[in-house]
């Protein structure tokens, strides 16, 4: 149920998006006199149309963003020289309506990034330090030397102040990353490599390290053993068989290293008090693991509010960190130092941006606002059917002082379209290799 609720968040976030380009495009052509024929909220079949001021409003079938459509904007439309049609109007007008999409995107994460920032950011506590809870085994944290404890100071030169900023280095796709930590007090330096041992993907979160997340037990599954031990809802485990905990993400890792059927000694801080209980895991055929029934509970955490002038410099640095990070990713896949396996498309946008919607209005906001700022970014790339490709043949236009021939217009276009369609069916294979589950639902 979860995982469906996501997808349609998914799908109205990601539409949401599209809206906006369109808009702006919209806007940009009845702003310049262009003839608007058609706006559509969505694709497909026509469900609802009505006509206003010479265009037509439409809601279709798929509710997956929608569409503009000018008179004589293709090469293959029917052209009668009419002045209000798109390729009659001067170039400048057109390249305001090509560029009018993406600003509308930038405009738009612009502000949400600024409502975000005044409305307030629930930070958990230990959020505010770049201090490693737990480091799983055989990831690449692990191989480069990294333990439970460490601090780290810096990746690859850039300073790192939280865990919100190495999250983000980690965004650039780096395939190797020079981490300055400190450890009990001494600065320490360590090489940390992907996929250290050939995997495919990394399995755990950032390189396989762990937050400090607090051990504070959320809910204890009646008939488990946590809750035959009297485990309770609310206690703070602090230690299992004497090792101390850093991380919630420890106690997992622990029932698997012990033998199965043998009782943990579990020590726990409750009101003030410690108590010590003797818990025999059950083993779960389904998952192969040893399970003590319990969930873990809501971190500690603040809302950070800032003023309307604070929030705005904040939202601006953030799109330029958005902005840049793009470019940063892009320079990785042509190098080969990220693969085009880790691309994504609308099968694995969709689903994660609704699990994100699902954390709060902060997380969504930011996250709207990343894929707004990606859909400006690439729509200006000059590759023929984008608003980039637009700007391209009008930049030809304007030196050749004619444009191209129908035919040779058609020609690329029709290339531009099979290039997108492999590319697209590319991403999709990947979103669906990196997400099992996804098969499991569309089985039934």
């Amino acid at each position: 149920m979860t995982l469906i609720l996501s997808i349609i968040i998914g799908i109205v976030v990601l539409g949401f998006m599209v809206v906006i380009h369109e808009l702006g495009h919209f806007g940009a052509a009845k702003a310049c006199g262009i003839r608007v024929l058609a706006f559509s909220f969505g694709f497909g079949k026509v469900l609802l149309k009505k006509e206003m001021g010479g265009t037509e409003y439409r809601l279709s079938a798929i509710p997956f963003g929608g569409y503009v459509k000018m008179a004589g904007e293709q090469p293959d439309d029917e052209h009668t020289g009419a002045q209000d049609e798109f390729q009659m109007r001067p170039k400048w007008q057109r390249a305001v309506v090509a560029v009018a999409g993406p600003l509308a995107n930038y405009v738009s994460a612009i502000i949400m990034l600024w409502i975000m920032f005044m409305y307030g950011i629930d930070r958990p506590t230990f959020y505010e330090r770049p201090l490693i809870g737990f480091v799983a085994d055989s990831s690449a944290a692990a191989e480069a030397g990294i333990m439970a404890g460490d601090s780290i100071v810096s990746m690859n030169g850039r300073p790192v102040s939280s865990w919100d900023d190495m999250e983000n280095r980690f965004l650039t796709g780096s395939s190797t990353y020079d981490v300055l930590l400190v450890r009990n007090g001494a600065s320490h330096r360590f090489m940390m490599r992907k996929d250290p041992k050939g995997n495919a993907s990394q399995a755990q979160p950032p390189y396989g390290m762990f937050p400090t997340f607090p051990a504070v037990v959320g809910r204890v599954h009646d008939s488990l053993p946590a809750a035959a031990a009297g485990l309770k809802a609310g206690d703070t485990i602090v230690s299992i068989d004497n090792v101390p905990l850093c991380s919630w993400f420890q106690i997992s890792d622990l029932m698997q290293k012990g033998d199965t059927g043998a009782a943990r000694l579990v020590a726990v801080a409750r009101q003030q008090k410690r108590l010590t209980m003797s818990i025999v895991p059950r083993f779960d055929p389904k998952t192969k693991r040893q399970v003590l029934g319990i969930e873990m509970g809501t971190p500690a955490a603040r809302k950070v509010r800032y003023a309307p002038a604070t929030a705005f410099g904040l939202c601006l640095k953030k799109t330029r960190d958005f902005t840049t990070m793009i470019f940063e990713v892009l320079g990785k896949l042509v190098s080969r130092e990220v693969s085009t396996k880790e691309l994504a498309g609308p099968v694995g946008i969709i689903p994660a941006s609704g699990i994100i919607a699902l954390q709060g209005v902060a997380p969504i906001l930011s996250f709207m606002a990343l894929i707004s700022i990606n859909l400006a970014v690439l729509n200006l790339f000059p590759l023929v059917i984008t608003d980039g490709g637009v700007l391209l043949f009008l930049l030809l236009e304007a030196v050749r002082r004619r444009p191209l021939s129908i035919k040779t217009q058609m020609a690329v276009t029709r290339f531009a379209i099979a290039f997108f369609i492999v590319f697209f069916l590319y991403v999709t294979l990947n979103d669906i290799t990196r997400m099992p589950q996804l098969f499991k639902m569309f089985g039934k």
